[in-house]
C-alpha cells in the first residue's frame, strides 16, 4: 500500500514523496530507485529505445525484439536498462561467426572494438550532459575511497548518512557514464579498468556501511544502503571496461611490426593481454553475482540477483570464451613461426608499469582451459532456465541469453587434428562414438551443445505465445562451422545434416532467411577438411554438393527467362547463386587429399587426379555456357597439375623399386615396365602438357589466368619421371617455355632452376651437364643483380661438383664461382643466416672440404673472409657498423675445425689467438672464444704430444679462464678421453689422467663454477686402467674405485659408483691375467670376488649381465682347473639364474668351463640349448 501511495505522490511533487517516506519508512529505501526510473524514462525518450529491462523482483522484457510487430517478450512493467536494436545485435553476431570461420587466414583480423553488443544493454541514463564537472566527482570519489581505506584498516563498520549514500551513488553513476564513452586512446582503456576497480570499492562501502541515526528524525535505523541498481551500475562499469580493447591494442599493429616474427610476438602479447583482462572482468562480475546471492540469503531479499544480473555475467563469460580461444590459437600459430613461444608469465616484461594491475596478471591465463569460459556461460544459462521454471513471472530466459551462450560454444574452435580412420567401419560410414577415445568426448560435446541451443532458439520462434525471430543465417553458419572445425569423426555429416534441415524449414516457411552460399561453403569446408582421411570420398562429396548448388542457381536463370507459372519453392530460392569461393574450396579438397596417408599407391593417386581433371573439364564447359563464376583460375590449374605430378611420382617410384629388386636378384635384364605401365605414365605426362596449353589459351573462352605454379608442377612431373627416356630434356623445355612467354607473373624462381638443374645432372650426358652449368651461371647472375630469392641452394652445388668430379678444372671453376657469389653479399649472409638449404658460409666450407685435399684451401678462404669482415669494423663502411650482429663465434669455430681437419694445428691456434685479440675491441666483444673453440683444440693438442698432455691441458684451461669461460665437465671429459684413447696402454698416460681427475676440484675452487669429479669422468680413467699394459692394473683400478667410494661418502653425490665402475675394475683384473703368475692370478680373483660382493651389497648399483659374464670369465682365466673352479662357476651361475639374467653368452661360458657332472647339476640333463632353459632364468633380460 505504501508503495502504491508513494508511486502516486511521486509523480506530483518531490516534497510529497518525502512526506510519504516519513509516514511510511519502509518505502523510503525505494526513493532513489523510483527517482532513477523517472530519469530513465526521460533518457529512453531521447534514445527512442523499443525494449526494456528491469530488476529487483520485476519481470524484465527480453532483449530480443520483433521490429515489425512492435512488441517483445512478456509484458514489461518497469525498467532500469535498455538494449541494443536487434539489427545491430544480429550484425554483430554474424560478424563474430565470419571472423571465426576466417581464423585460418591469420591472427585476429578484427581491428575494431571487441563487440558493439558486448553483453546486454545500452546506457540506462544519459549522464553525458551531467551538470557537475569531472573534477567534482573525482573529489567525491577520493573522499569516499578514504573511507574505504579506513574500513579496511580498522576492520570496523563505517557509519555514513543518507546524503553520503546519495553521493556515492552519484559517483557510481558518473563512473558508469564515463565507462560508456568512446575510447580515444589506450590510456583511456586502462583508465576504464581503474574506474571499474574503484566502483567495486565504492559498492563494498555501500554494502558494509551502516546508516547514522541522525539521518531523518524519527526514522528507524537501516541495515543496508545498497540497492540492486548499485550492483548493476558496477556490473555495467566492468562490462564496458572491455570496450575498445582490441581497437587500441591492435589498430597500429601494421605500423609497429615490420618483421614477421616481430608481428607474431606482438600479436601474441596483445592477444594474451586482451584474454587476461576479459577473464578478469568475468571473475569480477561473477563475484558481484555471488555477493548478491549471499546478501539475499542473509535476509535482504530485495537484493537477490535479477535476470539482468545473470545475463550480464553470462555475457562476460561469452566474451572471455572468444578471446581465450583467439589467444590459444594465436599461441599455436606463433609456435609454428617462432619455434618457441615465450612463457605466459613474461606478459608484462615489456610493460613493467602494468605488472601491478590485477587485470594484467598472467596467472589468470593459467587458471582456465579452452572450454572453461563456455562452461561457465552454459551453467548460468541452465540456472536461468531453472529459475524460469520456479518463478516465470520474474524470470524468463531471453533469446539473447541463448545466443550469447551459443556464441561462447562456437568460439571454441578446436584445431582439427588428422582424422584417424576407424578400421572396423567403412570409410564413409557413420562412426560410432563409443569407439572413439573417451578423452575426446568433451570436445565432441562442443558443437553438439551449440546445435542444441540453436534448436532451442528455433523452438522459441515457433511458439504461439512469443514473438521472436527465428535464428539468423549467421547462427546456423556458426554452428555448421563448429561441427566443421571439431575433431568429431562425424562432424562433416552433422554439418550437412543441419544444412538439409535448414533447407527443409525454409521451404516450409518456418525460416525467413534463405540458406546463403556462405552456409553451403561452410558445409563444403567441413568435407574438404576430411580429405586427408578420405582422399577419394570427401572430394567426391564436395563435387556432389557443388553441383547441387549449381542446379539451384541454374533454375534461377530459368526463372528469369521463363515467364510461365513457377512453383512456390522455386520462387523462394530465386536469389541463390554460386560464388567463386565454392569452386576453390572443392579444388582445395583435392589438394588436401594429396597429403593423405592412404595415398601411398599410384592407383589411388591417379583416381584423385582423374577426379579433379573431370571437375576442371566440367568448369570449362560451364564457363563456355556463360557462367563467369566457373572460370578456372591459374591456381585451379596448378592443383590439377599437382595431383597428376603426385601420381606420376608414385608410379615412377614403384617402377624404380621393382627394378632395384630385380637388379639385386641378378635378373635386372628382365625389366618390369611393360608397355601398359609406360603408356599410363606417358599419357599422364601428355595430359600435363595439354593442361599448359589450356591454361595459356583459356580454351578461347576466357582471358587466360597464368600461374607459374602450373609450370613448376609440370616441370617436377617430367623431372621425376626417371624411367622415361630423355625426361630431363622435356623438363628443360618446360622451363624454357615458361621463360619465353614473357608474362610478368611467369618469372621462374630459384626452385624451378634447382629442379631443372637437378634433372639434367641425373644423367651422364655431357650436354646435360653443360646445360646445367649454363643454368647455374644464369641463376648466379640473377642473384648478383640484386634478386636474393635466386640464390642457388647448397644441394645444387653438391650435385654439380659430383657431376664434374672427373674434371678438376670444372670443379675449380665451380668453387671459384661459388665463392665469388658468396663474397658479393657476405655481410648480408652472415647477418641473416638463411639456413643449411642456402649457400652460406658453413656450407661453402663443407663443399670445399668435399674436394680431395682441399681442406687447407677451404680454411684459408674462410679465415680471410672472417678477418675481412672484422677489419671492416675499423672503417667507416656503413654496412659494417653492426658487425657485432654479423660475426659469430660459430663462424670462427667452423674455420678452426677445418684447419684441424687439414692437419694445421698451428693455424688453428693462431686463429684462436686472433679471436682473443679481436674480442677486446668494444664492437667485437661477442666473438670471443667459447667452450667449443677450446674443445676443438683439446683432442688435437693432446694427440700430437701425449707426453706433455698434462702441460697442454693446463695451458688450455688457463686460456679458457682468461676468456671468462670456466672449464665444465665436458671439458674434462674431452681431456681425459683424449689421454686414455691416445695412451695405447701406456701406464704413465693413465697416471696423468688419474692425476687430472683428482685435481679437478682444487683446480676449479677459485672459479665461480665449482666442479667436482663425477662418475662419468672416473669411469673414463677406470676404463683406461682396464686397457693398460701394466701388470698391476687390477690393484690400481681397485684403488681408484675405493677413492670414488670415499669421495661419495664424504659428500660428493655425483661420483656415486655404478655398475660400469665395478665392471671396469673386474675387467682390469681379468685382462692382466696373461702377465701374471699363478699366485698373482689368485690374488686378482680374490679382488674380483670382493668387488662383486660389494656390487651386490651396494644400494647404488646392482650386478648386470656383464657382471656375471666377467665373474665366469674370471673363473676360467684366473683359477686353475679343478673342484674350486667348478664350485665357483656353479655358485655364480646359480646366482645369475636367480636374478633372471642368464643370456646366451653366459650359457656358452658355463658350457666351456664346467665339466659334465657340474653341468648336469646346474642346467639339467635334458637341456640341449639356451632356448630350453627355464623362462624364469631369463626374465630380466632386456630386448
Amino acid at each position: 500500500m505504501a508503495q502504491r501511495v508513494f508511486r502516486k505522490l511521486f509523480k506530483t511533487q518531490s516534497k510529497s514523496s518525502l512526506a510519504v517516506a516519513k509516514t511510511f519508512p519502509s518505502a523510503f529505501d525505494r526513493i532513489l530507485l523510483f527517482d532513477a526510473e523517472e530519469k530513465i524514462t526521460r533518457g529512453r525518450e531521447k534514445i527512442n529505445c523499443k525494449c526494456c529491462y528491469f530488476h529487483s523482483g520485476v519481470q524484465r522484457k527480453g532483449p530480443y525484439y520483433d521490429s515489425e510487430q512492435g512488441v517483445g517478450i512478456g509484458n514489461a512493467k518497469e525498467s532500469t536498462l535498455t538494449s541494443l536494436r536487434d539489427d545491430e545485435r544480429d550484425e554483430s553476431f554474424i560478424e563474430d561467426s565470419k571472423e571465426y570461420d576466417d581464423i585460418d587466414q591469420g591472427l585476429d583480423q578484427d581491428d575494431g572494438e571487441v563487440d558493439k553488443d558486448i553483453f546486454v544493454s545500452k546506457p540506462t541514463e544519459d549522464h553525458e550532459n551531467m551538470d557537475d564537472s569531472d573534477e567534482h566527482f573525482e573529489m567525491l570519489i577520493g573522499k569516499y575511497l578514504t573511507k574505504v581505506g579506513e574500513q579496511s584498516d580498522n576492520g570496523s563498520i563505517v557509519v555514513i548518512s543518507h546524503h553520503d549514500a546519495e553521493e556515492i551513488r552519484s559517483c557510481l553513476a558518473f563512473l558508469e557514464s564515463r565507462a560508456r564513452r568512446q575510447r580515444s586512446s589506450r590510456d583511456e582503456v586502462d583508465r576504464s579498468f581503474q574506474d571499474a576497480h574503484i566502483s567495486e570499492k565504492l559498492l563494498n562501502l555501500l554494502i558494509r556501511a551502516k546508516p547514522s541515526h541522525e539521518t531523518i528524525i524519527g526514522e528507524e535505523p537501516k541495515d543496508r544502503f545498497v540497492i540492486v541498481q548499485d550492483f548493476h551500475r558496477v556490473l555495467n562499469i566492468w562490462k564496458f571496461s572491455t570496450k575498445g580493447l582490441k581497437k587500441y591494442f591492435l589498430q597500429h599493429r601494421a605500423e609497429e611490426m615490420t618483421d614477421i616474427k616481430d608481428h607474431y610476438k606482438k600479436m601474441l602479447q596483445y592477444q594474451r593481454r586482451i584474454a587476461c583482462r576479459c577473464l578478469y572482468v568475468s571473475e569480477r562480475t561473477e563475484s558481484i553475482l555471488h555477493e548478491m546471492k549471499r546478501l539475499s540469503l542473509e535476509g535482504y531479499s530485495y537484493l537477490r540477483p535479477t535476470q539482468y544480473t545473470y545475463e550480464t555475467v553470462l555475457g562476460s563469460w561469452s566474451l572471455s570464451s572468444r578471446e581465450l580461444s583467439f589467444m590459444l590459437r594465436g599461441e599455436g600459430k606463433a609456435a609454428g613461426i617462432l619455434q618457441k613461444v615465450s612463457p605466459r608469465n613474461t606478459l608484462n616484461n615489456d610493460h613493467p608499469e602494468l605488472a601491478n594491475n590485477p587485470w594484467d596478471d598472467p596467472l589468470i591465463l593459467e587458471r582456465y582451459k579452452l572450454l572453461d569460459p563456455a562452461k561457465k556461460a552454459d551453467e548460468l544459462l541452465e540456472h536461468l532456465f531453472t529459475l524460469e521454471e520456479l518463478d516465470s513471472a520474474e524470470f524468463k530466459v531471453s533469446p539473447w541469453a541463448i545466443e550469447r551462450t551459443l556464441s561462447s560454444w562456437v568460439h571454441v574452435k578446436i584445431r582439427p587434428r588428422r582424422f584417424t580412420q576407424i578400421t572396423s567401419k567403412p570409410q564413409v560410414g557413420i562412426v560410432d562414438e563409443d569407439e572413439v577415445d573417451l578423452e575426446e568426448q568433451e570436445e565432441f560435446h562442443v558443437p553438439a551443445r551449440a546445435e542444441e541451443l540453436m534448436w532451442r532458439l528455433f523452438e522459441l520462434s515457433q511458439s504461439d505465445t512469443e514473438v521472436v525471430r527465428p535464428p539468423s543465417n549467421g547462427i546456423f553458419r556458426s554452428v555448421i562451422s563448429s561441427w566443421s572445425h571439431s575433431n568429431h569423426p562425424n562432424g562433416h555429416h552433422n554439418a550437412e545434416r543441419i544444412l538439409i534441415k535448414m533447407g527443409e524449414l525454409y521451404d516450409l516457411g518456418k525460416l525467413t532467411s534463405m540458406p546463403t552460399p556462405d552456409i553451403f561453403n561452410a558445409v563444403l569446408g567441413s568435407w574438404a577438411r576430411r580429405s586427408q582421411s578420405m582422399p577419394l570420398d570427401a572430394p567426391a562429396r564436395c563435387v556432389a554438393i557443388l553441383k547441387h548448388m549449381e542446379q539451384i542457381a541454374d533454375s534461377n536463370t530459368t526463372l528469369d527467362k521463363d515467364h510461365e507459372q513457377v512453383s512456390e519453392i522455386d520462387q523462394l530460392w530465386k536469389d541463390f547463386y554460386v560464388d567463386e569461393k565454392a569452386y576453390h574450396i572443392v579444388f582445395g579438397a583435392f589438394k588436401s587429399a594429396l597429403h593423405s596417408k592412404a595415398l601411398h599407391t599410384s592407383d589411388i593417386a591417379f583416381d584423385v587426379a582423374y577426379q579433379v581433371d573431370d571437375l576442371l573439364q566440367y568448369l570449362t564447359h560451364r564457363c563456355s555456357q556463360g557462367k563467369e563464376e566457373a572460370t578456372p583460375s591459374g591456381e585451379i590449374y596448378a592443383i590439377v597439375a599437382k595431383c597428376y605430378r603426385r601420381a606420376i611420382e608414385l608410379l615412377s617410384s614403384e617402377i624404380s623399386k621393382d627394378d632395384d629388386v630385380l637388379r639385386e636378384s641378378g635378373v635386372g635384364f628382365i625389366g618390369v615396365h611393360h608397355q601398359g605401365t609406360e603408356n599410363h605414365l606417358l599419357s599422364a605426362l601428355t595430359r600435363l602438357n595439354l593442361l599448359l596449353n589450356e591454361m595459356e589459351f583459356g580454351h578461347g573462352i576466357h582471358i587466360p589466368d597464368l600461374s607459374i605454379n602450373v609450370y613448376l608442377e609440370v616441370l617436377k612431373a617430367w623431372a621425376n619421371a626417371t624411367v622415361i627416356p630423355d625426361s630431363e630434356r622435356e623438363a628443360l623445355k618446360i622451363f624454357q617455355r615458361a621463360k619465353m612467354i614473357g608474362h610478368p607473373t611467369l618469372v621462374p624462381g630459384a626452385e624451378m632452376y634447382d629442379v631443372t638443374i637437378s634433372a639434367l645432372l641425373r644423367s651422364d650426358s655431357s650436354k646435360n651437364a653443360h646445360d646445367a652449368l649454363e643454368l647455374l651461371k644464369e641463376q648466379e647472375r640473377l642473384h648478383l643483380e640484386g634478386n636474393p630469392s635466386f640464390k642457388p641452394s647448397i644441394k645444387i652445388y653438391r650435385s654439380m661438383l659430383a657431376a664434374f668430379k672427373d674434371r678438376p678444372d670444372a670443379m675449380s671453376l665451380l668453387l671459384n664461382q661459388m665463392t665469388l657469389l658468396y663474397e658479393s653479399n657476405v655481410f648480408d649472409d652472415l647477418r641473416d643466416k638463411n639456413g643449411s638449404t642456402t649457400l652460406g658460409f658453413n656450407e661453402i666450407l663443407e663443399l670445399w672440404t668435399a674436394v680431395e685435399d682441399a681442406e687447407s684451401d677451404a680454411a684459408s678462404w674462410g679465415e680471410s673472409i672472417l678477418l675481412r669482415v672484422a677489419n671492416a669494423v675499423y672503417t667507416s663502411n656503413s654496412r659494417c657498423q653492426d658487425s657485432t650482429k654479423i660475426l659469430r663465434t660459430s663462424n670462427f669455430n667452423t674455420v678452426i675445425k677445418t684447419w684441424l681437419e687439414a692437419g694445421k694445428l698451428h693455424r688453428a691456434e693462431s686463429l684462436l689467438e686472433e679471436m682473443e685479440r679481436l674480442s677486446h675491441h668494444h664492437l667485437l666483444h661477442d666473438i670471443k672464444p667459447d667452450h667449443l673453440s677450446f674443445h676443438l683444440l683439446i683432442r688435437k693438442v693432446i694427440e700430437d704430444d701425449l707426453l706433455h698432455a698434462e702441460v697442454h691441458a693446463e695451458t688450455l684451461l688457463q686460456r679458457m679462464r682468461a676468456c671468462g669461460k670456466s672449464p665444465n665437465h665436458l671439458t674434462y671429459q674431452l681431456i681425459l678421453d683424449s689421454i686414455v684413447k691416445s695412451s695405447r696402454g701406456q701406464t704413465n698416460s693413465i697416471f696423468t689422467a688419474e692425476k687430472i681427475l683428482k685435481n679437478i676440484e682444487s683446480a676449479s675452487a677459485e672459479t665461480a663454477r665449482h666442479l667436482r669429479p663425477s662418475t662419468k669422468l672416473s669411469n673414463i680413467v677406470l676404463q683406461g686402467w682396464a686397457q693398460s699394459k701394466d701388470g698391476r692394473k687390477g690393484l690400481k683400478a681397485q684403488s681408484l674405485l675405493g677413492w670414488m667410494i670415499s669421495e661419495y661418502q664424504n659428500g660428493n653425490s655425483i661420483i656415486k659408483p655404478n655398475s660400469s665402475s665395478y665392471n671396469s675394475v673386474m675387467k682390469a683384473c681379468i685382462k692382466s691375467s696373461k702377465y701374471l703368475r699363478p699366485q698373482q692370478k689368485r690374488q686378482n680373483f680374490e679382488i674380483i670376488l670382493k668387488i662383486f660382493k660389494e656390487l651386490k651389497r651396494s644400494q647404488n648399483a646392482r650386478p648386470g649381465v656383464i657382471s656375471y659374464r666377467m665373474m665366469l670369465t674370471a673363473c676360467q682365466l684366473l683359477l686353475p682347473e679343478g673342484p674350486e673352479r667348478q664350485l665357483h662357476a656353479k655358485e655364480i651361475f646359480d646366482d645369475c639364474c636367480l636374478m633372471g639374467l642368464t643370456d646366451e653368452i653366459v650359457y656358452f661360458i658355463v658350457l666351456d668351463i664346467c665339466d659334465e657332472n657340474t653341468l648336469r647339476k646346474i642346467v639339467g640333463q635334458d637341456v640341449k640349448s639356451w632356448a630350453e632353459l627355464p623362462v624364469e632364468w631369463k626374465r630380466n633380460l632386456t630386448q
